[in-house]
């Protein structure tokens, strides 16, 4: 999937064009206000400024042919949800809209909405487990209570191989994958994060200072992890 189209470019919106595009995803980026439209004219493959809800202007600019579309517009629910109703009447295949409350959710899910985001609420969840965790670098909820986290490897890890510290017997949690620094040795390594390779994990590998690990299980179960 690298054919998007992002509906209302506000902070939300407009950040989502960018990185999507950055990230090398053909974006289609819409809003009714010309000068926003005009701020992300050269970050993404089209940007123009249109009601989200005329379905035919939609149309002309290829929004029907996109994969996924996501309609970010956070001030006008009822433009929201028409936008939605509109992009599902064009087939796209995925339409990912935006809601502001538990109300707004059910009612874009009921009439059509594939998936529902709620930026507010799933940033104050990410910053609630920082918080109260702040030896995890960065959380992502996998469902109602399972995470996957990343966190940097605890001074008594450091130098023992996964066997030894049978984490899962242990923690109850499972090592995913570990991110090193390039300079590490990792014959199985990929350098996909620019200064860090990503190492397979096996019963062998040996944890070193630098390591970062991203690590699946319970909420309950990773917040009693060793810092």
């Amino acid at each position: 999937m690298d054919r998007f189209a992002v509906i209302g470019l506000g902070r939300f919106g407009a950040r989502l064009a960018r990185n999507l595009a950055s990230a090398g995803a053909e974006v289609i980026a819409v809003d009714r206000d010309r000068t926003v439209v005009e701020e992300l004219r050269d970050q993404v493959t089209l940007a123009v400024a249109l009601d989200a809800t005329d379905e035919q202007a939609l149309r002309l600019q290829g929004v029907d042919q996109v994969d996924c579309a996501v309609v970010g517009i956070g001030t006008n629910f009822e433009a929201n949800a028409l936008a939605t109703v509109v992009l599902k009447s064009l087939r796209v295949e995925r339409v990912i809209s935006r809601a502001g409350n538990a109300m707004q959710a059910k009612i874009l899910s009921r009439i059509g909405a594939d998936s529902v985001v709620s930026p507010e609420d799933e940033s104050a969840d990410r910053w609630s487990h920082r918080l109260l965790s702040p030896f995890m670098i960065d959380h992502v909820e996998l469902g109602e209570g399972y995470a996957l986290v990343q966190m940097a490897t605890p001074a008594e890890w450091r130098q023992k191989t996964l066997a030894e510290l049978d984490l899962r017997r242990r923690f109850n949690v499972t090592v995913v994958a570990i991110k090193r620094p390039i300079e590490s040795s990792a014959p199985s390594g990929v350098d996909t994060l620019g200064s860090r390779v990503v190492d397979l994990p096996m019963p062998a590998s040996r944890l070193s200072e630098g390591d970062t690990l991203i690590l699946a299980g319970f909420d309950r179960d990773l917040e009693r992890l060793p810092t």
